[in-house]
């Protein structure tokens, strides 16, 4: 064997020098596996990493990530501070109508209510006990929703209850409490208590088709008013005992009607309402909706008994009908009340 070997190398000695070092270490393991198991001890040399990373290094070992427990928390509604969306009018601003567990609130548009639950007896620390709370929780929301809408004011003689004789009225108002979007939920102690709202332009496509006077479709005038003409209509009825309504007519001291759903476009008014009511004056004169320039009239009184139509001067009247910007089409009417 060491003849061969010798012959090996005597026959590669003119290129040996040539050979890769990975071919001259596989050429020297076939030759010792060769050797007699009886023969002389051999000691190889240490093996040197091949240069330019040939074998990939271990890395620093990755720790595991702990695992995260599951939050039972639903993301809080957002009122203001949303981009693009106009400034929240002031704390204390908004006009509510209040009941122990819900609330219309005209200023921003929406019914909100609340709804609580606790687990049934004997299982206030399980699993199910607390998963029966929040689906009591739900059922109580949407009881106390519908309640609320019910009593939503439409106009000066009559209430949510009145429309929903109406069969698709009722379907209507039905579903969309049915499928109200949980706005919030949390515990305190055993009480599990959820937040819910529903916005009054769905309560106004709802209650449309049973309307006995429909707005038409009109061609909205652009958002720029005229050189010289108002761009909104503000009316200070703070000193009167007004009540807001999803439907509410303006009237000239004769009577004849000066504001009101003949007056508007009817995708406007599904999507905004006639107005928007306010309780802070200096907020409403630079309301969004009016934008900079409004005419800013005060009303002479309210239509009794109902006390959701207002009435206006003369004079007032002859400005908002001259007007060179019809602002009454796109709803662009704002009221204070107090």
């Amino acid at each position: 064997m060491l003849l061969r070997c010798d012959f090996f190398f005597g026959q590669t000695r003119g290129g040996f020098e040539m050979l890769p070092k990975k071919m001259f270490r596989c050429l020297l393991l076939v030759l010792l596996l060769a050797l007699p198991a009886g023969g002389a001890e051999v000691f190889l040399p240490p093996i040197e990493e091949p240069p330019g990373g040939d074998a990939p290094s271990a890395g620093p070992a990755i720790p595991s990530l702990p695992a995260v427990p599951a939050v039972d928390a639903a993301p809080a509604f957002q009122t203001s501070g949303s981009p693009g969306q106009p400034p929240a009018p002031p704390a204390g601003g908004d006009v509510l109508d209040e009941t122990e567990f819900a609330k219309v609130n005209w200023t921003g548009d929406y019914v909100e209510a609340t709804g609580q639950a606790v687990p049934p007896p004997g299982m206030e620390n399980s699993p199910q006990g607390k998963l029966l709370a929040r689906r009591g929780a739900v059922v109580d929301l949407q009881r106390n929703l519908l309640e609320a809408v019910q009593g939503v004011k439409v106009d000066s003689k009559t209430i949510m209850t009145d429309f929903m004789a109406s069969d698709l009225v009722r379907t209507e108002v039905q579903g969309l409490i049915k499928g109200v979007e949980v706005q919030e939920g949390s515990w305190d102690g055993a009480v599990y208590t959820v937040k819910g709202r529903v916005k009054l332009e769905k309560v106004r496509a709802a209650v449309l088709p049973a309307l006995p006077k429909q707005p038409g479709k009109k061609a909205v005038p652009s958002l720029q008013p005229k050189t010289g003409g108002a761009s909104g209509l503000l009316v200070d009825a703070r000193h009167l005992p007004l009540i807001p309504a999803l439907i509410f007519r303006i009237v000239d001291e004769n009577g004849k009607e000066v504001y009101g759903l003949d007056f508007v476009d009817q995708e406007r008014f599904l999507a905004s309402g006639l107005c928007d009511y306010h309780t802070n004056m200096d907020y409403a004169r630079g309301a969004p909706r009016i934008a900079s320039s409004p005419l800013v009239i005060t009303a002479v009184k309210t239509v009794s008994p109902g006390n959701a139509d207002l009435v206006i001067s003369n004079t007032d009247a002859a400005k908002i009908r001259g007007n060179a910007f019809d602002f009454r089409i796109p709803c662009r009417v704002t009221v204070v009340k107090r």
